[in-house]
C-alpha cells in the first residue's frame, strides 16, 4: 500500500499495474489467513487513503485533458453570442510575422 501510495503521489503510473498484481495476491492470502480486526481495519483505510489519491490524479488529468482542448478551441476560433442569443464562431487569426529587410 506505502508503494502504491508513493507511485500515486510521484506519479508513476506505470509502476501500478505490477502493484496491482502483486497486491491481488496478497489480497488471496489474507483470504486464508484469520487476520486481526484492527489489522484489517488499518488495511481497508490504506486502500481507502489510495483510492482518494488515485480519484484526485484521475481528476487532475481530466482537467487538464479539458484545458488542452479549450486552448485549442480558442486557437480554432473564438465563440460567442449575437444579438440574437445565437453562438457563433469567430475565427483567430495567428499573428502574422512581419518581415523587415
Amino acid at each position: 500500500m506505502d508503494e502504491e501510495r508513493t507511485a500515486i503521489k510521484t506519479a508513476s503510473f506505470d509502476a501500478l499495474q505490477p502493484l496491482a498484481a502483486a497486491k491481488q495476491k496478497l489480497f488471496d492470502q489474507m483470504r486464508l489467513a484469520d487476520m486481526a480486526k484492527d489489522d484489517l481495519d488499518l488495511i481497508r483505510e490504506r486502500q481507502s487513503e489510495n483510492q482518494a489519491l488515485l480519484a484526485a490524479a484521475i481528476s487532475g488529468v481530466n482537467a487538464a485533458r479539458n484545458r488542452i482542448t479549450e486552448l485549442q478551441n480558442v486557437r480554432e476560433g473564438l465563440s460567442v453570442y449575437n444579438r440574437s442569443g445565437q453562438m457563433n464562431k469567430v475565427p483567430t487569426r495567428l499573428p502574422e510575422l512581419e518581415k523587415k529587410a
